[in-house]
């Protein structure tokens, strides 16, 4: 298979495709981390908290997220990953796992040992700088989540989280799909359900979303953002020492 067909097949290929143009040697050693396809239902954990930190997923299709579960029950969702997105690597150089992996929807994702990314860095240098900057930008969205959940009133707060999305889905205008509900976003964002129903409302009352059946509108982008003092700088990360082009993993 060529390297342009092994491009349209992989999403990890297509997402570091747009950190930097990659070479065929590159593109075939990225499309190796997907070969293991399996499938999750949605809710079903793909990884437990304390146990060996043996090996990541590349997650080809479908939503999942990295949560920590309070003794009382209460859960922290840490990430949420997207398609092209390499689960696990905030673990990279612990022994045991510090988070739980739970698909949100029916996912297919491709689970590889730990010790294939120091093969992969080994055979194609310039792939080691775009998984430090891949990792880099999901500091940098956990880092304003942070901000959110400390500093920002629900109203910023859930203002700033759809606009993160309809950045990091590379929307159109007319909208995209957010599958989802309200409690998860809720265990996102340190707000309970109800309170996401109530602020979700607010915001359709002051005409700057619309929704529908998990789809999301934001009607007025600029007014949006300066509710939400959204600067979109800290998701687009890119090489600096040579190479080209946005990110949108």
């Amino acid at each position: 298979m060529d390297s342009d067909a092994v491009s349209m097949e992989s999403c990890i290929v297509q997402k570091f495709t747009e950190l930097r143009k990659l070479d065929d040697n590159e593109i075939e050693l990225l499309a190796s981390l997907e070969r293991d396809l399996t499938g999750y239902a949605g809710g079903e954990r793909l990884q437990h908290v304390g146990e060996e930190a043996s090996r990541f997923f590349t997650l080809h299709s479908g939503w999942a997220c990295a949560v920590r579960v309070l003794a009382d029950g209460q859960r922290q969702i840490l990430d949420i990953f997207l398609p092209g997105q390499v689960m696990g690597l905030r673990e990279m150089g612990f022994d045991k796992t510090h988070a739980e992996l739970v698909a949100v929807t029916n996912v297919e994702a491709c689970p590889f040992p730990r010790s294939r990314l120091k093969e992969l860095f080994a055979e194609a240098p310039r792939l080691g700088e775009l998984f430090f900057i891949v990792m880099a930008r999901e500091q940098a969205m956990l880092t304003e989540r942070m901000i959110s959940i400390g500093r920002r009133p629900a109203l910023q707060r859930l203002a700033h989280f759809l606009l993160e999305f309809q950045v990091r889905l590379g929307s159109p205008e007319d909208g995209f799909e957010l599958p989802l509900n309200q409690a998860v976003i809720g265990d996102a964002l340190g707000l309970s359900a109800v309170h996401v129903s109530r602020t979700l409302t607010a915001l359709r009352k002051r005409d700057l979303v619309a929704s529908d059946n998990g789809r999301i509108c934001i009607v007025d982008v600029d007014r949006l953002a300066e509710l939400a003092e959204f600067e979109r700088g800290y998701l687009d990360c890119r090489p600096r020492c040579g190479g080209s082009g946005a990110a949108s993993l």
